[in-house]
C-alpha cells in the first residue's frame, strides 16, 4: 500500500487495496479526507481534489488496549512490537526528532522522522512513541508532503 502514496483512492479500490464500501469522508470545507479502516489498523488520508492518498497511518500499538497486534505484515525494518532503542538500532537515526512533552497534565511520547528507503515515492516514515518508549502509530507520506 505504500507504493500506492499520491494515487487516487479509486485506484486502490480497483487495485484491490481498500475493499471499504463507504468513502472517505471529511469535515465541510476540509481539503482532507480520511478513511479509518479500524480492523486492518490502517487510517488513510487523502487531499479531496482528486482523493489522492497523502498518508498512511499503521497503528503498531493501541492507546487504550493492551492486547492489540497490528494484524497483518509490516514494512521491511518494522515489527509488531518496537521500542525506540530497537527502532534506532535498526532503521538507524532520525531526521528529526522532537522530545516527549507534557500538554494539560497529558504526556506524550518523542516523535521521530525518518527517510524509508527503497519504495517508489520519496517516503518518510514518522514513528511516534508513548511515554514508555514504546512504538504506537507510524505514519508515511511522500517526502513533499512535509512542506506543505
Amino acid at each position: 500500500m505504500i507504493n500506492s502514496l499520491v494515487k487516487s483512492y479509486a485506484k486502490l479500490v480497483d487495485s484491490g487495496l481498500v475493499v471499504y464500501k463507504s468513502p472517505p469522508k471529511g469535515a465541510s470545507g476540509s481539503p482532507v479526507l480520511s478513511l479509518d479502516m479500524g480492523r486492518e489498523g490502517i487510517f488513510l488520508s487523502f487531499w479531496r481534489a482528486g482523493r489522492i492518498i497523502k498518508a498512511i497511518t499503521l497503528t503498531i500499538q493501541e492507546d487504550n488496549s493492551t492486547d492489540w497486534m497490528f494484524p497483518d505484515d509490516l514494512p521491511a525494518h518494522l515489527e509488531k512490537q518496537m521500542t525506540r532503542p530497537w527502532v534506532h538500532d535498526h532503521p538507524g537515526e532520525p531526521l528529526t526528532s522532537i522530545p516527549s512533552k507534557v500538554i494539560m497534565k497529558r504526556n506524550f511520547g518523542c516523535t521521530n522522522l525518518y527517510e524509508a528507503k527503497d519504495w517508489s515515492v520519496s517516503t518518510s516514515m514518522q514513528i511516534n512513541y508513548d511515554v514508555t518508549d514504546s512504538v504506537r502509530p507510524v505514519t508515511f507520506m511522500p517526502i513533499s508532503e512535509l512542506r506543505r
